[in-house]
């Protein structure tokens, strides 16, 4: 077992194609990233509310977190965006507590990332263009609501499955997006694990004019926080991290 000081554990769901970046991540690299471990919870990667708070049960998520933890992983993040808010605040931060509770190491999600992200880069006003549906993306705003952050525009993608978000062509649509909303003075979240974006993060951040928070680099800088890392989560070499 390796050291846990150096071992970032991922639930992930495990619904849609081979090719999301978190099993590149997890791909023997050359030492600039700690070990990464992920560990795959079923999922058909349905966006509607029910299937989502299912999907986001402790009780579900606690025995693959237990593996991670078991080959040697010092912290847990749960990374998927929807299944940590859509219960509200509340519900997330019990998710992550009660995980935390059973399997002995600091846990945190991709949701709760995202509002500690915020925190660290001192803003509480953001844009928001979300791959989900309506109903979702209204859970979203209201979640980050509930911890203060208010959302000024927001845009949804109407993406059913994650598969489709992963399909979604996001340097068009942030196009499309500031094409319509030109006022670069928040950050602009691009919420779903399912949308691959840490080689990318500095395309984007130009395509956007402002700071891009993506579910993935959030995730990524929460867990590495948890193991020692100290930056910010908008430092751009975390997408050439994403290439290794």
């Amino acid at each position: 077992m390796m050291s846990r000081q150096y071992c970032l554990g991922i639930l992930l769901p495990d619904d849609g194609p081979g090719d999301y970046e978190w099993y590149d991540l997890a791909a023997p690299a050359p030492g600039e990233l700690p070990a990464i471990e992920v560990g795959k919870i079923p999922s058909d990667g349905h966006h509607a509310p029910p299937a989502l708070r299912a999907l986001g049960a402790p009780a579900r998520l606690e025995p693959v977190g237990r593996q991670l933890v078991e080959a040697g992983a010092g912290t847990v993040v749960w990374a998927c965006t929807s299944a940590s808010f859509i219960g509200g605040l509340g519900w997330a931060r019990d998710q992550a507590g009660a995980l935390a509770d059973a399997l002995g190491v600091p846990v945190t999600s991709t949701a709760l990332a995202f509002l500690e992200a915020l925190d660290a880069i001192g803003h509480c006003r953001v844009d928001l263009l979300s791959p989900y549906p309506d109903d979702v993306t209204l859970r979203l705003v209201s979640f980050l609501r509930e911890a203060g952050v208010s959302v000024r525009e927001d845009k949804a993608l109407d993406c059913p499955y994650a598969a489709d978000s992963h399909q979604a062509d996001l340097l068009a649509e942030i196009r499309r997006f500031r094409d319509q909303h030109p006022d670069t003075s928040v950050p602009l979240l691009v919420p779903d694990t399912a949308v691959n974006s840490l080689a990318r993060l500095a395309a984007l951040g130009r395509e956007a004019g402002s700071v891009v928070l993506t579910a993935n680099q959030v995730t990524l800088w929460a867990g590495l926080k948890r193991l020692g890392w100290r930056l910010r989560p908008d430092e751009a070499f975390l997408g050439d991290l994403a290439l290794l």
